[in-house]
This record gives C-alpha cells, structure tokens and sequence, in this order.
C-alpha cells in the first residue's frame, strides 16, 4: 500500500465517521430539552462552517507565504499552497449555500422527527443517484456497461432504501406496549395550522403515542404521531390537510438528499483560481452565512405580516438558546466540516470511485448510532435487517462506482 492510498483511506474513514455522526447532536439532550428549531441548528452549523474554513484558509496562507523558500531549498518540495485573498471569492459559491441551508435545516427537521438512522440512509441513497444522474446526464460520464448496469445498480440501491424503511420503522409486539408516561397526545401546531378544534380530531387520538422529540432514547421506533393540520385558503378549498410529523420527516429527509447531490455541481463551472486548495471552502462558508441571514429576514417578514406587527414578528422568532444549543450546535458544524474536506482528500487519493463509495458508508456509522445510542431500532430482527440493508445500499453503490468510467 503506497503512501496516498495509505492516507486516502484513513481519509475515507474520517469522513465516513464525521458525516455519520454531525447528526447526533441535532436529536440530543440538549436539542430535545429546548425543542431547538431546524433553523437555528442550521445556523450554528454554518457559522461552525465559516469559522473552520476561516481558520484553515489561515494557516493556508501562512503556508503559501513560506513555500516560495521551501521550494528554493528543496529542489524535491512537491507541495504547493494557493494563497486565498478576498478576490478568490466566487459567486458560484452562492448558489451552494442557497441548495445547502434549506437542505440542511431540511436535515435537521427529519433527524428529529423521523429518526437519525433511516434519514441519513435515505439521504445517503439519494445523493448517490442524483449525483450518478448529474454526471452521466450533465456531465456526459460514460458507463462501461451502458444503461443495463447503471439499471442494475440503483435497483440495488433501491432493494437496501426499502429495507432500510422497513426495518426502521417496524415495532417488535414485544415493545407495542408502552409505558403509561408515553400516553399523553400531543397535538402541536405552526404558524400555518391550528389546533382545530372538534372537526381536527383523529380517530388517532384515543390510541398510545410516542414522540422522540419528549423521549428520544425511550427504546421505541422512531415515530413522531404528533400530526401537523394545514387549513387550505379558503379560495381553494375548505378542507384540513392532516400530515404526520414522521412523514414529513421521511420527505424532508428526501429533500435534504436531493439538494445535498446538488451543491457541489457549481465547483464545477467556477473559476480555477478559486476552487485551487480549499478556496472554494472559504467562499462556501462566507455565502452559506449571508443565505442564512436572508433566511432569517425572510421569516421575520413572514411572522411580521402573519402578527400585522414587526415588533411582535420579531418576538416570535424562535430562540437561539445558545447557553445549550451552542456547543451542539458548533459541534455539529465542525464535524461536517471535517468530514467534507476528508471526503475531498480520499476523493483526490483514492479516486471517484473507492473514496466516494467510501464516504457513503457513513449512513452505516449513522445506523449504529441510532441502534445502540438512540435505540431508534428495537428488536435483534429489525437490527439486523437494518444492518443488512445497509450493507446492500453499501453494495449497490460500489456497483455504481465500478461501473464508471474515468
């Protein structure tokens, strides 16, 4: 094994282990205590983003002040460092940010409500085939074995996804009994639903629910039964529309994976000088910053007309809580971070098709915490079926890595 595989590798498995575990925190004590919104976890991590990528560009250019000596000593120096300045920045880097917050905070949304192992699993999956999409349709990427094996593959993936939903979201009938705390409904609602009243009640409401946003290590399924009532405007029609909160979950989680696929399509047609080293990183988390601010000034708009107030739209933003949500929430950001630059290096030493192939396995990493950390998956059965499933999305995707062609 030379030297790059070597360090291409251990790569791989920060990243697996990085992108499979920036998840935990956002279902935490601390993030359950609170009740954080999915926006203002995604906040932290992008400003998490900015604050690494503005300390690495740092010792970057440190670096590339010192190279110039370094390459006159050593006639064998083989390093080269591109010093960033603010003229580097690139505008395409807007464009990511702008796929990446509403997907992360999308992220954030699922993992809480509809549980860590099977979001991360479902976004994983869609993000190998959107990417796979981008490149054979887009990019023009050719297949060794054509149409046929492209087919092949993501069946595969397909087979290990609906395992992964089956296993997760199965109860054994030995847990269907819960615990007397657990039997209390609740019945949340947003600024577009409302409570109800008589004609919103459920038959669903006399039954046991469990939501993992009250009890999120409670050994259960990860089923959130709070259900969201969107009231249509009148102009297009009375009727209620009732939405599970888990459900929303799985979609969200879908979400999540198709803009995620997306983000790093504009590296592509960025200016060389600016995507050289980690440059692009700097300008992702400058433009990931801004987009969040605008995020904010648009819901603050949004509460204002809602409460015919600007005063009173602005008190009902949600709470920052950075006494319990900062530290999770930075934490969060900074193991993203390291797993995307992680993936970028075993991508460069191992290639498109081991070091991205290998990056996905972080939906396994991310199984196994919701197994043994969060018991999101009760039962040896569904376990292992879980797990197994796992392995045959791992599958499927190294099928589609050896299927392409350099």
């Amino acid at each position: 094994m030379t030297t790059d595989e070597l360090i291409g590798f251990m790569a791989a498995f920060c990243a697996a282990l990085s992108f499979g575990s920036y998840g935990v925190p956002m279902k935490g004590e601390a993030a359950t205590r609170v009740d954080v919104d999915p926006l203002v976890f995604q906040s932290y991590k992008a400003f998490a983003v900015l604050l690494i990528s503005s300390i690495l560009i740092y010792c970057n250019n440190i670096l590339a002040d010192e190279e110039n000596d370094h390459i006159i000593d050593n006639a064998n120096y083989n390093w080269t460092f591109h010093k960033w300045s603010f003229s580097d920045f690139t505008p395409w880097a807007f464009l990511s940010a702008i796929l990446w917050v509403p997907g992360g905070t999308a992220g954030v949304y699922a993992v809480r409500r509809a549980g860590l192992a099977i979001s991360v699993g479902i976004w994983s999956c869609v993000i190998v085939i959107i990417s796979f999409i981008w490149g054979v349709l887009i990019f023009g990427e050719k297949q060794k074995s054509g149409a046929l094996g492209a087919v092949k593959a993501v069946s595969v993936l397909c087979i290990g996804l609906c395992g992964i939903a089956y296993f997760s979201s199965s109860e054994p009938e030995s847990e269907k009994k819960v615990d007397s705390r657990l039997k209390k409904v609740i019945d949340e609602t947003t600024p577009l639903s409302s409570s109800g009243g008589d004609d919103t009640t459920s038959e669903g409401e006399d039954q046991v629910s469990l939501d993992l946003e009250s009890f999120p290590h409670c050994g259960q399924p990860p089923h959130s039964h709070q259900t969201l009532h969107f009231h249509l405007p009148p102009l297009i029609s009375k009727r209620t529309i009732h939405v599970p909160k888990y459900h929303l979950g799985l979609f969200f989680a879908f979400l999540n994976g198709l803009l995620a696929a997306t983000i790093m399509i504009p590296l592509h047609y960025a200016p060389p000088h600016s995507t050289q080293g980690i440059g692009y990183s700097m300008s992702f988390g400058i433009a990931a910053m801004i987009v969040v601010l605008f995020a904010w000034l648009l819901r603050w708009m949004v509460c204002a007309l809602q409460c015919r107030s600007v005063v009173k739209g602005y008190q009902s933003l949600p709470s920052f809580h950075f006494k319990d949500m900062l530290r999770p929430g930075m934490l969060a950001g900074l193991l993203y971070s390291i797993g995307n630059l992680s993936g970028i290096v075993s991508i460069q030493k191992l290639g498109n098709f081991m070091g991205y192939s290998l990056n996905q396995s972080s939906m396994i990493v991310s199984g196994l915490w919701g197994i043994f950390y969060y018991k999101e998956i009760p039962g040896f059965k569904n376990i292992l079926g879980f797990i197994s499933s796992s392995v045959i999305v791992f599958v499927g995707i190294l099928l589609m890595g050896r299927d392409h062609q350099a």
